[in-house]
């Protein structure tokens, strides 16, 4: 069976996936924002970068309290090493997520390579000048494709990148209570020097200045948990707003879908003839076979 399209047709489908093109360098441009981290809140941008292995370190900074002797101070300063506690997990996870994201995208790219060079010898019957509008449709619509792919691979990155930053401040946490522990430790160790000839009272001076210590480098540290959460939620509005313009494609690449199918199917738009690539009122249509449309 041969049925005719009207040219008007075409040059619609066409102006969709131009719009498809348009969307995807959008999607790329996400992509790149991701990749360069510009979503980093703060001073986490100056911090140096830390291996995502970091997620899973066990070191205990305070513990260099037990080493200088002074370690009945841990618990009154416990506070500092608890924001460690909460942000370290495994690293093996953020990777195994990010990589089935990898694997999406990189088998969603491969689809559309492999539809875009297929797609001329798919409308090879196609004639007329609306023809060559659709062939040039069709092979635009390969976009529609890539930008599912690129959203995958986008969303692989936000993973990794997000485990990155967490394990950035696990990093930047642990320098923090190293500083305040090399500022504490000679007090705490002069102050019980003195204990005995002060009969304690060194002790009572020198515990409230370790704390007040300890209470400003706290401050610091839920500055760089501010920072991270902050960041957090600059990289999950950029992953929706890819998600949100993956919605807009997939809508225009169903309608272009439901617009071709229909004309595969045997339904004919009004005007249209079996026999001719330009009907008898002279408006060019496109000629196809009904081998020759887009699944």
């Amino acid at each position: 069976m041969v049925t005719t399209l009207p040219r008007a047709d075409a040059e619609a489908t066409s102006q969709d996936v131009g719009r498809i093109a348009a969307l995807l360098a959008e999607l790329r441009s996400v992509s790149a924002a991701v990749d360069s981290k510009e979503w980093l809140s703060g001073g986490l941008a100056g911090d140096p970068d830390a291996p995502l292995g970091a997620l899973n370190s066990i070191e205990r900074p305070l513990s260099a309290l037990d080493g200088a002797g002074v370690g009945f101070l841990t618990p009154m300063i416990s506070f500092l090493e608890e924001p460690l506690n909460q942000l370290r997990g495994d690293p093996d996870s953020v990777s195994s997520g990010a990589g089935e994201f990898d694997s999406a995208g990189k088998d969603a790219t491969s689809v559309a390579e492999e539809y875009r060079s297929s797609v001329g010898d798919e409308t090879s019957e196609w004639s007329g000048q609306a023809g060559t509008d659709y062939l040039k449709a069709g092979t635009e619509l390969v976009d529609g494709i890539l930008s599912i792919g690129e959203t995958a691979l986008t969303s692989g990155k936000a993973v990794i990148a997000a485990g990155e930053v967490v394990a950035k401040v696990v990093a930047a946490v642990t320098r923090l209570i190293t500083e305040a522990i090399a500022r504490i430790t000679p007090i705490i160790t002069q102050a019980l020097a003195a204990a005995a000839a002060t009969f304690g009272q060194s002790l009572a001076v020198a515990i409230p200045q370790c704390v007040q210590i300890a209470v400003e480098y706290g401050g610091k540290i839920a500055g760089k948990l501010a920072e991270l959460l902050a960041s957090g939620e600059n990289l999950v509005k950029l992953v929706e707003g890819a998600l949100g313009v993956l919605k807009v494609v997939k809508e225009v690449v169903s309608f272009i879908g439901e617009r071709s199918q229909s004309g595969v199917s045997g339904d004919k738009p009004t005007g249209a003839s079996d026999q001719s690539a330009v009907p008898d009122d002279g408006e060019p249509t496109l000629t196809t076979s009904t081998a020759g449309g887009f699944a």
